[in-house]
């Protein structure tokens, strides 16, 4: 059937007939408003006084899904995905407030806008092995007698705790290591360390949950128990000393193809599911035998598993916490012998010099936090989207300057790197990343990256997906795939313009 701009287009072509037809230009289709999923409800008794979700109803939908479908399609992107995932017993990590009494302890998250802490023993979005960890763990307080942290007074003994769920396990079908995941307990006791006077109940608590749900009890919950010590009265939840107590001592989980260290003091995902769909979508945007860049990268998750998995040339993995060293060189030595890649970890502020490490990388991955990259960083990628011998000319007396002055973050970065050096020779000719890989938990943030990156033709976005990582929240988790220059369509569309004019 016509639409009615055919039809005005075949009028007008019946008049003149000698005339070319004027070109209607094809709207962007409207995103469709959803309709309520009673099937996808949250359902939980805690809702409305827990801070955690912020709506109960399309957990398969969140309403920020509409804005993110319309803006990739106003930008080019034609195909875009969104992966709805787990939406209930998702949570594998989750960092919770202890307040309350010794006999009457609320292990929790605060209300909206209160330091009130809601207990949430019955939460919809806690892996089932998380709630029954927490209900140990008040048996616990209440049975030693162990005081809660009061934020007031100061005083108290346990200040939060951190349940991290591990579903490694190769004894076990693999239709069967979800549910039989087990729980590492990080306990943030209030106290400088395990001298003080306090430091006792600690090692009893460990021990009462050691006891009643190790490998020697009758219901194996607890993978290992920590200590975190923290006395100072910020909104900061971790202090810089850990103590390991009880357990295993390495926390492994399989993501991306690789085996995956993650010590309690480093950033782990907290949907452990949903991180792994986004990592095996990604891997298929990095072509073999790159070089790759993975900036903010944490403990190398996702630089490793793309180093294992696309068989790069070369994986530099740059990242500004220290602590996450440790569980990276874990990671590593679980690699295949025979793998073929130069691999190098990075304790340094990317940003501080980012052309530095931008230098000879094909593909950049960055996945910064939900503020989304650095200015310096926006601005050096907008710099390399021009030609390679513009690039160089333009920006070749600022690495140079940064080479001889010996700048101190290169140096540190230098001095903390993790290395692994093959027979694989790497290109000595100066080359620029043409593929940008951007993971993002902030789409407000991702949203004025994007307008920058693209803003002056320099890149262009090809592929988008998104991924359902926080459902019953407006969260939502992007991975977006840019190309250095303007896209195929804009290229022809100069193209046929320069060919008009002449």
């Amino acid at each position: 059937m016509a639409t009615p701009s055919t039809l005005v287009t075949a009028r007008l072509t019946a008049v003149v007939p000698r005339r070319a037809p004027p070109r209607v230009a094809t709207p962007t289709p409207p995103v469709e408003p959803y309709k309520n999923n009673l099937n996808c409800s949250l359902n939980c008794s805690h809702f409305q006084s827990c801070s955690g979700c912020s709506h109960e109803l399309n957990l398969d939908r969140p309403h920020v899904l509409q804005d993110v479908k319309k803006f990739f399609q106003e930008n080019g992107v034609k195909d875009f995905s969104f992966h709805s995932g787990k939406l209930w017993e998702w949570r594998c990590r989750a960092k919770l407030a202890v307040r309350g009494t010794p006999n009457e302890p609320l292990v929790g998250l605060y209300q909206e806008g209160t330091h009130n802490v809601v207990d949430i023993p019955l939460c919809k979005a806690h892996h089932p092995r998380i709630n029954a960890a927490v209900d140990l763990l008040k048996q616990g307080i209440a049975e030693l007698n162990i005081r809660p942290y009061d934020e007031d007074s100061g005083f108290g003994e346990l200040r939060y705790v951190q349940m991290a769920v591990t579903t490694y396990n190769t004894s076990l079908p693999l239709a069967e290591r979800y549910l039989q995941g087990k729980v590492q307990v990080s306990l943030v006791w209030n106290s400088r360390d395990e001298r003080s006077p306090n430091s006792g109940k600690l090692f009893e608590l460990s021990n009462f949950l050691w006891k009643n749900a190790g490998p020697g009890s009758s219901m194996h919950l607890i993978h290992s128990v920590w200590a975190n010590f923290q006395t100072t009265s910020t909104n900061v939840i971790f202090g810089h000393k850990w103590r390991h107590l009880e357990g295993e001592r390495e926390f492994w989980e399989h993501l991306g193809g690789i085996d995956a260290s993650i010590d309690p003091s480093s950033f782990g995902q907290a949907n452990t599911l949903a991180f792994n769909s986004l990592l095996r979508k990604l891997q298929n945007y990095v072509p073999k035998g790159s070089s790759v860049l993975d900036l903010y990268s944490g403990a190398g998750v996702i630089g490793l598993s793309v180093a294992a998995t696309r068989k790069c040339r070369s994986v530099k993995c740059v990242e500004i916490n220290k602590e996450s060293k440790a569980s990276f060189e874990k990671s590593l030595s679980r690699l295949p012998k025979t793998l073929e890649c130069a691999i190098s970890w990075h304790n340094t502020d990317a940003s501080l010099e980012p052309l530095h490490w931008l230098e000879g990388s094909d593909v950049v991955i960055v996945d910064p936090p939900r503020k989304g990259l650095q200015p310096s960083l926006v601005d050096a990628l907008q710099k390399v989207s021009l030609s390679n011998k513009k690039v160089a000319t333009k920006l070749e007396s600022s690495i140079t300057r940064a080479k001889n002055e010996k700048r101190p973050w290169i140096l540190r970065a230098r001095e903390a790197s993790v290395q692994v050096e093959t027979g694989t020779n790497l290109d000595s000719d100066q080359i620029w990343p043409s593929t940008l890989i951007y993971i993002s938990c902030g789409w407000d943030s991702f949203k004025e990256d994007c307008r920058n990156l693209v803003g002056k033709n320099g890149w262009h976005l090809e592929k988008a997906h998104a991924f359902n990582f926080f459902p019953g929240t407006q969260s939502i988790e992007v991975l977006a795939i840019f190309k250095r220059g303007p896209s195929v369509s804009l290229k022809k569309k100069k193209k046929k313009t320069k060919k008009n004019h002449s």
